[in-house]
């Protein structure tokens, strides 16, 4: 009988490896070994990358071609590979600019020579691209009116055709860009000096989007700034850059790229985004065929943001920018930010050109309906249709800029007023930010600081102190128009306009008094007594019918001090304060508003709690400026006369300006039944009057210049995070703020502030409705109809829950 024998698996591993070496052994040599072939790239492709970054690391021109050295890689610094293969990607493009004399746009008719050596004061370099075409008028794209003004203009552009092709691999993650033409074999056109000079500075654009699909983590926009001489990176002081964009733009602006819908500075179908890369192609020689719009930046920006601004994009689309509205003032710092950190060229701002000086003084003039100005007066010197505007025809009437005399300066021989030189390195500069500087000299010189105050109920009086540095009174200074302090009663939770009763010596709020420190030798009820720096103010007569602070005895104090000055656009070093008597004699007095710190009162004059801050004082400022004044919007109901009756809170004088998001807005603005008489679509309350006015969902304005779509708002106004900082949209505590009651009914605190964007009315927003009221809300209910607390709104939406308002609307917190 045979025996069987049983092998387990590694046995017969063992045996077989042992049979097969014997096997072997009689084999001859296999000679040696071959040499290790080239590791695969090691990386993530870029068509299934995440996200994207890009650093140009190195840029040369050969003969003429440039070439540009690059890498790309993910967030986590893991090399991206693939680009050289990747023939689909729908966005890559290189420009090339070199930094130069500027050369001037050509308008019709100019028959004035451009000679760069011929100008006169401080003229900085500008880009000129190697890359430029001219562009012939398409008629079927010319917008309606712009007809006469449709004409050939120059373009700058960059390489985007190439893409791929023009891509070699270097290593893992590390590519070169090699333009498809030697830069002399570009379009030459007359008139514009495209020669390669290798000591200037030169800079090297890249733009890269793998899809159609905007994606801010995959969105590329970079430069480098290299001389080609020196085969070296440019310092920042040797290239140029005048503004920031996220300190300049996006203080205001959206970088949610990826949003549908959203307002956002991302161009040219979404996929141009930065300044350094703008400029290459938005240069001062640029025009639009269709309407002859100019197409350089700084000019272009200042025209968009006064409203001024229309061309014909791709496709014949217009963009029409002639509604557009600025938020902030009218002097050049709210975009040239100056200081330590800003952009080495911060300061070019001061030089003039003729597309930045015309975007303003010239916004609403053409070479068509003012071709006279093509033909200088008999014996004058032809300066082009610019320059003779601005020395043979400018008048004050009509210049841009009301009241401007820029002519003036050229009769007197005062050249350096425009054309910065050694003894006036500002140029024309000096007029345009000589308003913003006296109102920071204005400021600093007339700082205050409000004491709190202690109210005696027995008395009725209310006494706080005011340093006060200046050896004049603020009532003796005849360069004070008004000095108003603002008394506001706060029950520890929120401010509450009561009804109104028949009118006291002191007004007829419930709740607030203003009161004008200047008239303490008229006011019956105000008296002053100084001791150094420091002036106690008393105010007597608090009775009837200031209920509420008769009953609550305490609240909060602020100022708004109103200073006459000056700064004449002849003469803006003479800026200086003006008797406010004298205001109406020249166009160059304006008001500096000067607000204070928030101060309390109360009966032992200690501080009181104050309301809970849920917007960020600082992202109002950026987009309003320090200090905002909105005295225009309040000045159509009830103005003037701020001691009487209800222009305590409707008057100019004493509100509209200096803090946003500390309560003295909320003072007045509030749910309270005074605002009954207007409907919830026109709240006064301000969290509805915010909302809907940055939604822009209001049906009406006390304004009666304003309508519907007047106000532009420039970010997304879902984005939350406009406004509020990160935990200021808890929803805690809304169990104890009131209603608001509006003419058409009763709204829950909750609802208030979702309903002024998500149901402003009912029609159309049923379900937005049934949802507020399933939720314990209330919507047009009857008066008394919300419980306190009875709304359950911040389960769900509280942010950092699961359903947060930081969740479901596009918040973008930085």
């Amino acid at each position: 009988m045979m025996k069987r024998f049983n092998f387990n698996t590694t046995a017969k591993a063992v045996f077989s490896a042992g049979i097969l070496s014997f096997a072997l052994a009689g084999c001859g040599s296999d000679g040696k070994d071959g040499e290790d072939g080239p590791d695969a790239p090691y990386g993530v492709d870029i068509k299934s990358a995440t996200t994207l970054k890009a650093k140009i690391t190195h840029a040369a021109v050969t003969d003429g071609i440039v070439s540009v050295d690059f890498s790309l890689e993910n967030a986590n610094g893991i090399a991206v590979i693939g680009l050289e293969e990747f023939t689909d990607i729908n966005t890559l493009g290189f420009g090339i600019a070199k930094l130069d004399a500027l050369q001037k746009r050509t308008l019709v008719d100019t028959t004035a020579p451009d000679e760069p050596a011929s100008r006169k004061g401080t003229k900085p370099t500008q880009w000129t691209s190697y890359i430029n075409s001219v562009k012939t008028p398409n008629e079927a794209h010319i917008p309606e009116g712009f007809e006469a003004l449709a004409t050939e203009q120059i373009q700058a552009s960059i390489e985007t055709s190439c893409k791929t092709d023009c891509i070699t691999m270097l290593s893992a993650g590390e590519y070169r860009y090699t333009f498809s033409k030697a830069l002399s074999d570009y379009d030459q056109i007359d008139g514009l000096n495209t020669e390669y000079n290798p000591e200037l500075v030169h800079r090297v654009t890249l733009e890269l989007r793998p899809t159609s699909k905007t994606q801010n983590a995959t969105l590329i926009n970079t430069h480098f700034d290299f001389v080609p001489a020196l085969d070296r990176e440019a310092t920042p002081e040797e290239t140029r850059n005048l503004v920031n964009l996220q300190e300049s733009c996006i203080r205001c602006h959206s970088d949610n790229y990826e949003h549908a819908w959203a307002p956002k500075l991302a161009m040219h179908g979404t996929k141009r985004t930065e300044i350094e890369n703008c400029v290459v192609c938005h240069t001062t020689y640029s025009g639009d065929p269709e309407t002859q719009a100019t197409l350089d930046f700084g000019s272009m920006l200042h025209r968009i943001h006064q409203g001024t601004y229309v061309m014909a994009g791709y496709g014949g689309s217009v963009h029409d920018y002639t509604d557009v509205t600025f938020p902030a003032g009218d002097g050049c710092q709210s975009c040239h930010i100056q200081g330590e950190d800003a952009p080495a060229q911060a300061d070019n701002f001061f030089y003039h050109r003729q597309e930045a000086c015309a975007s303003c003084h010239m916004a609403e003039f053409n070479p068509v309906d003012q071709k006279a100005w093509f033909t200088p007066p008999e014996n004058q010197k032809d300066r082009g249709f610019v320059g003779n505007y601005f020395h043979y025809y400018a008048t004050p009437e009509m210049d841009g800029v009301p009241g401007a005399d820029v002519r003036s300066h050229f009769v007197a021989g005062d050249c350096s007023a425009c054309h910065a030189d050694d003894s006036n390195p500002m140029g024309a500069a000096k007029f345009h930010t000589a308003k913003a500087t006296e109102t920071i000299n204005v400021r600093d010189a007339y700082a205050y600081e409000v004491s709190n105050g202690t109210y005696d109920a027995d008395k009725g009086e209310l006494t706080f102190a005011l340093t006060w540095d200046k050896a004049t009174l603020p009532h003796q200074d005849t360069s004070i128009s008004s000095f108003y302090i603002n008394i506001q009663a706060f029950d520890g939770v929120e401010f509450v306009m009561g009804p109104r009763p028949s009118s006291g010596p002191l007004g007829r709020n419930e709740g607030r008094i203003s009161v004008d420190l200047t008239s303490v030798e008229t006011n019956e009820y105000l008296t002053a007594a100084a001791d150094g720096n420091t002036i106690t103010y008393t105010l007597s007569g608090i009775g009837a019918p200031h209920t509420q602070i008769m009953d609550l005895k305490q609240g909060f104090i602020d100022g708004k001090l109103s200073v006459c000055a000056q700064a004449p656009d002849q003469t803006p070093e003479s800026a200086s304060l003006v008797d406010c008597a004298t205001m109406a004699e020249s166009n160059a007095n304006f008001t500096v508003y000067v607000g204070s710190n928030k101060a309390s009162f109360s009966e032992d004059g200690s501080d009181i709690a104050m309301r809970a801050m849920v917007a960020s004082e600082a992202k109002c400022a950026s987009c309003h400026e320090k200090q905002a004044d909105f005295s225009e919007s309040h000045s159509y109901k009830y103005a003037g006369a701020p001691d009487n009756s209800c222009r305590a809170c409707h008057a100019s004088e004493p509100n509209t300006a200096v803090k946003l998001a500390d309560g003295s807005c909320v003072a007045c603005h509030n749910g309270a039944p005074a605002h009954a008489i207007k409907a919830f679509d026109r709240g006064f309350d301000f969290k509805v009057l915010i909302h809907g006015l940055h939604a822009d969902k209001r049906t009406g304005y006390y304004n009666p210049n304003k309508a519907k779509g007047d106000i532009t708002f420039p970010n997304h106004y879902g984005d939350c995070a406009v406004c509020h900082d990160k935990g200021q949209l808890t929803m805690t505590n809304l169990g104890n703020k009131p209603a608001f009651a509006a003419a058409d009914g009763e709204y829950s605190p909750t609802v208030a502030a979702c309903a002024s964007c998500h149901a402003p009315t009912a029609a159309g927003k049923e379900a937005a409705v049934q949802h507020f009221i399933a939720n314990g809300g209330v919507y047009q209910g009857t008066a008394g109809e919300y419980v306190p607390g009875s709304e359950s709104c911040a389960t769900c939406h509280a942010e950092g829950k699961a359903y947060g308002i930081d969740k479901v609307h596009p918040v973008n917190y930085k």
